[in-house]
């Protein structure tokens, strides 16, 4: 196996729990020809690069690892037979996706291109979040919200926040993913509350939760980090490299193709614009719109880029 380092610039902070710094990760290319992306986030729980890198080694891989496997697995058959992994399929439509620092032009930007939905990452600051929400949402008053705090607040503070805002505005909220870390008791408080609930990381260091409320949840899921075959999931990609936005939007199209699009939600695909532009982000193209147009070649594409990397041995 091979790999090769990269390096994203972030345009704003991208979460309650990370700064506005660069994110590194590898590009891995399979000895029969596949490739994949390993990006980690430690603020959020996974291991550090180095440890995922270690173990890919040793072939005993962590979680992130082992989907880069299954990733370079699918990657490198597809190539192989000369043909697209996106052949045949359609990728599911995306919300605008927000940093933390996102201003009422770059919204009224995105809804000049087709967006109707923003994903909002916030800080667990609430007079300040409120009051910026309020301030971007009446930039676009046909948006729906779904509104990420990363479990930054306490269950009393999500009450809290949802008590301060107007009926209006909840009535535009489409939910709120992950306010604070899940019990069921407090996550059944929020839902009775009425607030609409989403989670991607529940529980410290894992991907489900141990006991259901009584009331529907949105599941989020990063192909990245797990595989969904039940439910109709947000599908996402780990803010990272291009090429791991072509994984994610793989996992969603090969998940809906065929099932009715009225059912279908709307995902979180087209990130590539939250970080400044490279060669890989520049053929996906950076004036995002809902439509996740995946890039010319096989497999999951990049063909020429990926060649032209300075691939080490690992």
């Amino acid at each position: 196996m091979q790999y090769v380092p990269y390096t994203l610039y972030p345009v704003g902070a991208l979460s309650a729990r990370s700064a506005a710094q660069p994110r590194d990760g590898v590009l891995l290319r399979s000895d029969d020809g596949g490739y994949a992306c390993l990006q980690c986030w430690p603020e959020l729980g996974d291991a550090p690069l180095e440890y995922e890198l270690d173990a890919l080694r040793e072939g005993n891989p962590m979680r992130l690892g082992e989907r880069a496997l299954k990733c370079m697995e699918l990657d490198a058959k597809a190539r192989a037979e000369g043909r697209s992994l996106f052949e045949g399929l359609t990728v599911p439509r995306s919300h605008a996706t927000l940093t933390v620092s996102a201003t009422p032009s770059q919204v009224y930007n995105l809804n000049q291109r087709g967006f109707r939905v923003g994903k909002i990452k916030v800080i667990p600051k609430l007079n300040a979040t409120v009051e910026r929400l309020v301030n971007l949402a009446s930039m676009v008053p046909d948006w729906k919200w779904r509104v990420d705090f990363n479990c930054t607040l306490s269950p009393e503070d999500a009450l809290k926040f949802w008590d301060m805002l107007s009926d209006a505005m909840k009535e535009r909220i489409d939910f709120i993913e992950d306010p604070c870390y899940y019990d069921v008791t407090a996550w059944q408080r929020l839902q009775d509350a009425g607030m609409p609930l989403g989670y991607d990381m529940p529980l410290p260091g894992e991907g489900t939760i141990p006991q259901r409320t009584s009331k529907p949840m949105m599941r989020l899921v990063k192909p990245a980090r797990h595989h969904s075959n039940s439910g109709m999931p947000v599908f996402t990609s780990n803010m990272d490299h291009p090429l791991g936005q072509c994984w994610a939007a793989y996992n969603a199209a090969a998940y809906y193709t065929g099932k009715p699009e009225a059912e279908i939600p709307l995902c979180g695909l087209t990130t590539q614009q939250v970080y400044r532009p490279n060669p890989f982000s520049e053929e996906l193209g950076m004036d995002v719109t809902p439509e996740f147009i995946p890039p010319a070649g096989t497999g999951l594409g990049f063909d020429k880029l990926l060649a032209e990397q300075p691939w080490k041995q690992l």
